[in-house]
């Protein structure tokens, strides 16, 4: 009897795929790229968002005026 669960005596396919360890390699760079720009996306995110804050406040006047 065979169960089509069941694990095989060799590498799974994707394993054996000739640019599975390119693929690894690019994905983990990634990884990495993704994690030293994190606080910086943060950063700008924030900037933006106070930006934003900024131009849509109502005008201040200081002077005499009506």
């Amino acid at each position: 009897m065979s169960t089509p669960c069941r694990k095989p005596a060799g590498p799974y396919l994707i394993e054996s795929a000739p640019k599975y360890q390119q693929y690894l390699a690019a994905k983990s760079a990634r990884e990495i790229v993704q994690r030293i720009m994190s606080p910086m996306n943060a950063a700008v995110s924030g900037y933006q968002s106070e930006l934003r804050y900024m131009l849509d406040a109502g005008a201040i006047y200081l002077g005499p005026g009506s």
